[in-house]
Formats: C-alpha cells, structure tokens, sequence
C-alpha cells in the first residue's frame, strides 16, 4: 500500500503521532479519509472504545506500527510478590496493557497459522520492548516496578495457549479473585460483548471462536525482567531521562477505578 503524504505549512501544528501513523502504517484503521471508508457498525464500535479509552486514560506510548498494546497507569490493590522478589504493595502504580485490537495479526480463515503464531510472537517482543524504552524515557516513571494486564478468554484451550506465550515473555499468571456479584456479572457480560464486537470489525477470523463469557487472570511483569530481556546493555547506560525518537508523550490519566480487562 503506498504511504500517503501530508502537506507542510498550514498543518505543521497537527499531532505529529497522527501524522506519523498516516505515513507509517496506511491501514484502513488509521487517518480520517480512511476512517469513512469502513462499516458504518466499525464505525461505532471505534467510537465507542475511542470514548472509553479517554474515559479511563488509556494511551498509545508508541508509533511503531507493530506495537499492539496500549496502556494506562493504575494502583494495585493488593500486595503482589513476583517470583525475582519485586514486591508490589496496595496503592503502588503500575502499567496497565490494553491490546491495541486493529493491529493484532489477522486470523487465517482456517484459523491460527504457525505463520501467525509466529508474528504475533514478534509483534508482543516488539510491544515490550518500546514499552520498556519508554519507560526508560520517563525518570517520572522510575519508581513503577510492575507492569501487569487482565487477560478474558473464552476457552480454556486459548487460556493456556496465551498462558504459554506470556510465560516466555517473563509474564506470571495469577487467578482473577473478583467476586462475582450482580453488578460486576453485568458489568463483565457487557465488557465481553464489546470485546466481541471489536474482534468482529478487526479480525473476523478470530471472533468466530471469541466467546461472550470468558475466562479472567492477571498477568505481571517485574519491569526488572522486562529491561533485561528487552534493553540491551548499551541502551542501559544510556541517561535514563533521554528522550528517544518515536516513542509518545505520557497523555494519560491515573485511573484508581477497578481497571476493564484487557481487550
């Protein structure tokens, strides 16, 4: 697809991520002359995440457009204890994942590949690794230790497949302790059918098997972890406050609400 120039002058004060995500990326999901060619159902379903993402201070930190997460900063709630010895305790700040749900590889027909596997295998390394240059970026990010998402499956088939992956990225996996009362059962059924709707308009292939009831468990990262598997020793010595090209500034808000699952 061939990239889309946009003229200097008059729009040198636009964003500069929206115009890098025009000339990077050319996807249909990116850009407003773009944007009007989709369903008129993808269009409100865009919308509709859009406005949550605002709601709850969710952020894109970087333009590389093989980044498929986004994020949020929280506080926990309980004590966590990781098995290198970061210990997180309740009221302490940590990086919330949101997958980014347009730039997820897209399913086969007959449905996951190796060949998939294998790119969103790269796709989830090259995700945390300018997540963890931007947090190298930040020195008002330095006192954050764990970086942690809330993954809702369907099956229990799909639970251990991205078990398996997560693992191999450094994640640990800890059981969902929520209580299932009358409000958060609503509250999750409604989540689950947006999730649903947004598999539907951004991935047809998978939202065959993507299930309206799902299975929930936090998943954590020792941000120890994270920059050794992800920052060589070179990018280490660098001056942790530095700004690196392409990475986003932080435009979110703390959100001390019960954070949505992961999507």
């Amino acid at each position: 697809m061939h990239k889309r120039k946009i003229s200097r002058g008059a729009s040198d004060s636009a964003p500069r991520a929206m115009t890098h995500r025009i000339e990077v990326t050319g996807e249909l999901a990116r850009g407003p002359a773009t944007r009007l060619k989709r369903p008129l159902l993808a269009e409100l379903v865009f919308a509709l995440d859009r406005g949550l993402q605002r709601l709850q201070g969710i952020f894109e930190y970087t333009h590389k457009p093989d980044c498929f997460f986004r994020i949020r900063f929280n506080r926990l709630r309980t004590e966590v204890v990781l098995s290198d010895g970061t210990v997180g305790r309740r009221g302490d700040r940590v990086v919330e994942l949101h997958l980014w749900n347009e730039r997820i590889p897209a399913v086969p027909e007959k449905g996951p590949s190796l060949a998939w596997g294998r790119q969103f295998n790269r796709c989830f390394a090259e995700s945390l690794r300018e997540l963890a240059r931007f947090l190298m970026s930040k020195p008002e990010l330095r006192n954050i230790t764990i970086i942690r998402a809330n993954m809702s499956l369907g099956s229990k088939a799909q639970s251990d497949s991205l078990y398996g992956i997560v693992s191999r990225h450094g994640f640990e996996v800890f059981p969902d302790k929520v209580g299932l009362s009358l409000p958060v059962h609503a509250r999750r059924v409604g989540e689950n059918i947006l999730y649903w709707l947004l598999t539907l308009v951004s991935n047809p292939a998978a939202a065959r098997s993507n299930k309206f009831w799902r299975t929930r468990s936090w998943i954590y990262l020792s941000r120890r972890v994270l920059e050794r598997k992800y920052i060589t020793a070179d990018e280490r010595a660098f001056d942790s406050g530095q700004t690196r090209t392409g990475t986003a500034s932080i435009a979110g808000t703390e959100g001390d609400s019960s954070p949505a699952p992961t999507r």
